[in-house]
């Protein structure tokens, strides 16, 4: 009886018994290796989302503060110009200072670039290269506003405004490169105190042009739509990438037809006419953002409306698997609007 009841107790596990272990386990370890997959997906897919909404911001937020500061030119009004200046529009490729729009005749501007333009879908421009089908630009001229540089910095391939502090100065401005040698025998305006002192504050001048570019990394092709900028620094034409996942730009902009700062027509860049554009006192643009890696099984069902002419149905994206964000917003061009208050 003793020796029958330790062999019952030391007995091992019966092959049935082992299989159901065995099986047990295998799916728990499926278990773990589904939740494991489900959580690493959807981590992936928050990723993206992020990525892709802080890329829409971004380049929202840089798009909006450039144009906002449209037409900012230090201390100088064109609007107490007498007889007034005509605006022009340079070349966005433009590199050389005498091309940038300005002339400055006898310390008065006779001329001056329009300080906001769009550039229409359809419009070919040599110096957007890789530029997305179907996507407008926004050039935007202004004054640095980070602050003036003393004369002795000026280089003598940029373009620097220069503004008189005393009141009784015959020449109030001034809109040149730098000379090099001796830039005060251009920048030659008079201190606050008309004592004959310099006023030895420049600031360099802008030409910025933003378009939607088809790649980023143009060099190796790799496909992703990217926010891009071009302008003239020194000397020299130079491209930016801005945000990637942007795929499309359109704009409207409010035109002031009496004077008052406050638009009284709201028209798409290619409505606008030449005499349409010194009078632009805002401007709204339709960003059309996408994931810069698609989505599995992800289909999209949406139609994009950017703004009273494009409308982008689910067909046109091709099934391509991009989830996308589109946003729109409105600025008011301070300088310019308030001008005319």
């Amino acid at each position: 009886m003793t020796r029958l009841a330790v062999t019952r107790r030391f007995r091992g596990y019966t092959l049935i018994e082992v299989i159901i272990a065995l099986g047990i386990g295998v799916g728990i370890l499926a278990a773990l290796a589904m939740m494991f997959s489900s959580n690493s997906g959807n981590q992936q897919e928050l990723e993206r989302s992020l990525r892709q909404m802080e890329n829409a911001r971004f380049a929202m937020d840089t798009l909006s503060e450039d144009a906002v500061h449209a037409g900012f030119f230090g201390d100088f009004n064109p609007n107490l110009v007498a007889p007034a200046p005509t605006y022009t529009s340079p070349d966005p490729c433009a590199v050389a200072t005498n091309l940038q729009g300005w002339t400055v005749a006898a310390g008065v501007v006779t001329q001056l670039p329009r300080p906001i333009e769009g550039i229409a879908a359809g419009t070919a421009v040599a110096c957007l290269p890789n530029r997305r089908a179907n996507t407008e630009a926004l050039v935007v001229r202004r004054a640095e506003t980070t602050g003036a540089i003393l004369v002795a910095s000026a280089r003598t391939d940029n373009l620097y405004l220069q503004t008189a502090r005393c009141s009784t100065e015959a020449g109030q401005v001034r809109a040149a490169a730098s000379p090099g040698a001796n830039p005060q025998g251009t920048f030659n305006l008079q201190d606050v105190g008309c004592t004959g002192g310099f006023n030895n504050a420049v600031r360099r001048l802008l030409q910025r042009t933003y378009y939607i570019a088809t790649c980023n990394d143009c060099v190796n092709n790799d496909n992703i739509p990217t926010l891009k900028r071009v302008e003239m620094i020194d000397g020299a034409r130079r491209t930016t990438s801005i945000a990637e996942g942007v795929e499309n730009l359109q704009l409207e902009f409010g035109v002031d037809g009496n004077n008052d700062s406050i638009p009284d027509n709201v028209l798409t860049t290619g409505a606008m006419t030449a005499a349409d554009w010194p009078n632009v006192v805002s401007v709204r643009m339709h960003v059309l953002t996408r994931a810069t890696q698609p989505t599995p099984g992800f289909v999209e069902t949406r139609t994009f409306q950017l703004g009273p002419n494009v409308s982008l149905a689910p067909a046109s994206f091709n099934n391509d698997g991009f989830k996308r964000t589109l946003l729109s917003t409105t600025m008011r061009l301070n300088n310019v609007g308030s001008r005319r208050e």
